[in-house]
């Protein structure tokens, strides 16, 4: 039989032919949880033998795989780079046509910024998104039957003309809301005479704001009836002035001329639309009547190893997420879309594949069927951040690495010049030298060998400090590609490499994918005849360079490529890499090098039995803590930072222990998911950033050897740029390494990048068809397609896009019994579809629970000890409050341990919550203790009883307010 008569067998199960087949696909498919071929054998004798015989065999389940990898999978395409390595990567286009026909994620995914004020809780709310390139941007909005564009001439009802260059967004209720209106920013225009009809001028220092609503005629209709409104031509743009310092307009046929108090100004001309377009958008005409939307993402990139063992088996990885989900969707691993990895190419080889694909979609747009429009829609892809470690980062800016001389990658803040280091013998542990200057785990990012310092006079360890601890001059990307060119030019020259070397070492600026050619260039002049005279050695090597290397921009990274992107503004600092695995790491490292063994034990006891349920955290291990120090994660360090000031307040010296104070002061702020006032919040951090900073200069300016001390003062600036540094927190793409990792092991090896490419986009197809998502119908293609059907597919014909039958998808949100289902765990499918995890709201109760129970025991969380119909006599709260509940007397009640916040995170009875209740505090939050957590059965509302706490003067000890139990309340859920 044919593949596509078996897709027909059973219409329930497409695009599979029967369950057995949907169900080996997804095994094979689950990102945690691969199989291999000699596995899935094992796993079909198994199914076999409970007498199951028509499952297919792994031959014809891999038959299947790739065929309907061709109906809607991504295609994983072969790359050979410029610096002559093999990689693959996987389409990003077609991860873009994934994300926007998918029913769960689509719904969730923005386009424009919006202007909320001092309030940032999303990417879309700073300012990145705000100032992108107009190009990049969403560059129309739909007002009726009529798109607007930006550079376009517009009318407002008013009979306004104005200039539009930028579309936002203002919520209707809080910022971040479903409810939102459409604004536009544009440029004031005036009409002027000429001989040939007259045109206009854009004043570009004039800015106009307007609702959508004002809207009233779009460039289509002005050309249409320009003549009838007495008007100039709108394509006979005049040209455009930048200052607003003029007196009188002499207009000529050719040129333009602003009359000043002092002398003439020669009008910029109009670039931003052109004849080729008929003075329209280009996106206007690329579109065909269709809508254009950005899609910014966050651009990720680490280095894994491909081995379980220890042994290290180094692959580079490219991975992304959509800037525009919240970040309750960001940073589920569902959401992580994998690119391109390889054990050979070099991280910036493989952005040259990846900024080929941008380049494409930046300039002809990504055709996708938009699954919330109904519609065929373009999308611009655009670059928001480029995300990763510390020398990941500076390898993207072109920057020579922590360990240069200037070694950050955001200003030019000077470290210790490499003379001042000479060779000095081993010397024994001390505290402060081993702890501060030793740190194992550092050497692949902080520097490589160790070497000796002369001693510092205080006079330099003072000023070294004083730059330490400031902000230099801002790195530009303009200087940068000068003092790039600058270097390759010298190393063109005969005996040049010296020379670049210096440059290096002088700017701090440093491109790898550079470095490769003028390696070659290296090579060949050390093979030159030594009787040659230099002219004849430097004559070899100009022709050398003009066979053999590329010409620019090809020589330099492509980063620059990127449109849009500042690498030294857009690599915004890492919290993970700087805060956990850097301050705390340091920190606890130190103090634990401190301590006595008897002194241990006492350390060891005190993390064991403290209690941390309210933070979260399952309780310590402290054995694990001390011993096992200098072989933590990041996950060991986050519950360190919360507990440290706790148990180490008479461990280490007065100094220490103020220093932790400082940093336990600094994390909570750092980590805040949403910003009411960002100006009041930068002005607090940066007081705390301050306060660490001083604190650790108090106890020893040695810890300035470490640059992520200086980096950190660059994180206010990357907040107001791209919002709240959990955003781009890289935890989640850190934990997207063990599945690479899975794939790897399940390679052959002889072409590790294109099996992992591949794997990875089978797992694609799965996740979309499971989430329901849309595919261009099989039905409608010509047979022996190979490529995905999606990536060509355009139509807007809504009956022409199709999704996988109903019991795939039951399937995949189904468990068995009390089992919850693993794939809806691998996939992000927890909840029923449609329904956004909700404070008040968790997992439902398990399926063996009575059914007419379950809808309304939902709102919380079911646990063991969860009590059901319970009569007032019981209920903690009518004890407390006899007038909270009416007619409690023949009401039932349910009580519950545990539920879900407002901040979505648990909280239970016993904890202390952060309240924001208008009854209880109108100005300011409260803290309270939870008693009870009651339903009624006859509702659905929950409450919660609390206690709240008084607040009391500062503990001197830990510079910590007091709290002592005050009044009774109930407040609703969503704590």
């Amino acid at each position: 039989r044919s593949r596509r008569r078996q897709q027909s067998e059973n219409p329930a199960w497409f695009p599979w032919p029967d369950k057995e087949t949907c169900i080996l696909d997804i095994l094979r498919h689950l990102p945690r949880s691969l199989f291999s071929d000699a596995q899935m054998d094992v796993i079909l004798w198994g199914i076999a033998s409970f007498g199951v015989s028509s499952a297919p065999s792994t031959d014809a389940a891999k038959s299947i795989s790739e065929y309907l990898q061709t109906l809607c999978g991504i295609q994983t395409e072969r790359q050979k780079g410029p610096l002559g390595h093999v990689y693959y990567i996987n389409q990003l286009a077609g991860l873009i046509r994934q994300e926007m026909g998918n029913p769960k994620i689509r719904p969730h995914i923005r386009h424009y910024p919006e202007e909320s004020g001092q309030h940032v809780e999303h990417a879309w709310q700073a300012e990145a998104w705000k100032t992108l390139d107009s190009d990049l941007a969403s560059p129309m909005v739909r007002v009726g039957d009529q798109d607007f564009y930006v550079h376009e001439l517009t009318k407002l009802n008013d009979g306004t003309l104005v200039m539009p260059f930028r579309w936002f967004t203002r919520s209707q209720g809080l910022p971040g809301g479903p409810e939102q209106e459409f604004f536009g920013l544009a440029w004031s225009v005036e009409v002027y005479p000429t001989p040939d009809g007259g045109g206009y001028v854009v004043h570009q220092h004039q800015t106009i704001q307007f609702p959508a609503s004002r809207l009233l005629s779009s460039f289509p209709y002005l050309v249409e009836t320009h003549d009838l409104d007495g008007i100039p031509n709108p394509c006979n743009i005049l040209g455009t002035f930048i200052t607003s310092n003029f007196s009188d307009i002499y207009l000529t046929k050719m040129y333009l001329y602003v009359y000043t108090s002092s002398h003439d100004h020669e009008i910029q001309p109009w670039s931003l639309t052109s004849a080729e377009h008929n003075f329209a958008n280009r996106w206007r005409v690329l579109a065909k009547g269709h809508e254009v939307l950005n899609f910014s993402m966050w651009l990720y990139c680490d280095d894994t190893s491909g081995n379980v063992s220890k042994k290290w088996n180094k692959h580079n990885s490219f991975l992304f997420t959509a800037a525009g989900l919240p970040q309750e969707y960001g940073h589920q691993e569902s959401n992580v879309h994998f690119l391109c990895t390889s054990n050979l190419a070099p991280p910036l080889e493989m952005l040259d594949g990846i900024t080929t694909q941008l380049e494409q979609g930046q300039s002809e747009g990504i055709w996708v069927w938009d699954i919330q429009r109904k519609a065929m829609v373009l999308t611009i892809p655009a670059v928001l951040a480029m995300l990763g470690d510390n020398p990941m980062q500076s390898e993207f800016a072109c920057h020579v690495g922590l360990a240069g001389k200037y070694f950050c990658r955001c200003c030019f803040v000077k470290g210790r010049d490499a003379e001042d280091e000479v060779p000095v013998p081993a010397q024994g542990s001390l505290h402060d030298d081993v702890s501060i200057q030793s740190d194992a785990s550092d050497v692949g990012e902080e520097g490589g060998k160790k070497h000796g310092r002369r001693k510092e006079t205080i006079q330099e360890l003072v000023t070294r400090a004083k730059r330490f601890v400031g902000i230099s001059e801002t790195r530009h990307p303009k200087k940068t590609i000068e003092t790039l060119r600058n270097i390759f030019i010298t190393s063109q020259k005969y005996n040049g490499k010296t020379q670049a070397k210096k440059i290096v070492t002088q700017t701090g600026v440093k491109d790898t994918f550079l470095e490769s050619f003028n390696q070659h260039i290296v090579a060949f002049t050390s093979k030159l005849p030594t009787n040659s005279s230099a002219d004849q050695k430097q004559k070899l090597v100009d022709n050398f360079v003009a066979e053999n290397i590329p010409s620019e921009p090809n020589i330099f990274s492509p980063i620059w490529r990127i449109k849009g992107l500042d690498p030294h503004r857009d690599t915004p600092v890492e919290i993970l890499h700087v805060i956990l695995l850097g301050f705390v790491k340091y920190y606890w490292r130190d103090a634990i090098s401190r301590l006595s063994s008897p002194q241990k034990e006492v350390l060891i006891h005190r993390l064991s039995s403290m209690d941390v349920s309210s933070t979260g955290l399952s309780p310590l291990a402290g054995e694990t803590l001390v011993k096992y120090a200098k072989s933590l994660t990041g996950r060991d360090f986050r519950a360190i930072a919360q507990v440290a000031p706790f148990v180490l307040y008479d461990l280490v010296p007065k100094e220490c222990f103020e220093a932790w104070l400082a940093l336990s002061a600094l994390i909570p702020l750092v980590w805040q998911p949403v910003i009411h006032h960002l100006d009041s919040y930068l002005a607090t951090l940066e007081l705390a950033i301050d306060r660490f900073l001083h604190c650790t200069a108090n106890w020893t300016p040695r810890w300035f050897n470490k640059p992520k001390f200086h980096i950190i003062k660059h994180l206010p600036m990357h907040i107001r740029r791209f919002g709240p540094a959990i955003l781009y927190a890289t935890e989640g793409f850190e934990s997207f390494n063990a599945v690479i990792r899975d794939h790897s092991v399940h390679s052959n090896h002889q072409a590790p990048s294109r099996d992992i490419g591949r794997g990875f986009a089978h797992c694609s197809r799965i996740r979309h068809l499971l989430h329901g998502g849309l595919f261009f119908s099989p039905s409608l293609a010509s047979e022996g397609a190979t490529a995905p059907l999606t990536q060509s597919a355009f139509s807007d014909n809504a009956d022409h896009w199709v999704s996988a039958g109903p019991l795939p998808l039951k399937l995949a949100r189904t468990g068995l019994g009390n089992l919850q289902s693993p794939v809806a765990r691998a996939y992000g499918l927890e909840h029923p579809e449609g329904e956004k995890m909700q404070p008040g709201m968790s997992d439902s109760v398990p399926r063996s629970y009575p059914s007419d129970m379950r809808g309304l025991s939902g709102r919380c969380i079911y646990s063991k000890a969860a009590k059901f119909n319970q009569p007032a006599s019981e209920v903690l709260t009518l004890t407390k409050l006899p007038n909270a509940v009416s007619s409690a007397d023949t009401q039932r009640f349910h009580l519950y341990e545990q539920a879900v916040s407002a901040s979505l995170e648990r909280y239970q009875v016993g904890h202390h919550v952060v309240v924001e209740a208008s009854e209880v505090s109108p100005e300011q939050l409260c803290v309270g203790k939870v008693y009870e957590i009651l339903q009624m059965s006859s509702g659905t509302a929950t409450a919660v009883l609390l206690q709240l706490c008084e607040l009391g003067p500062v503990d001197e000890a830990y510079k910590l307010q007091r709290i002592k139990p005050g009044e009774w309340t109930l407040v609703e859920a969503e704590v």
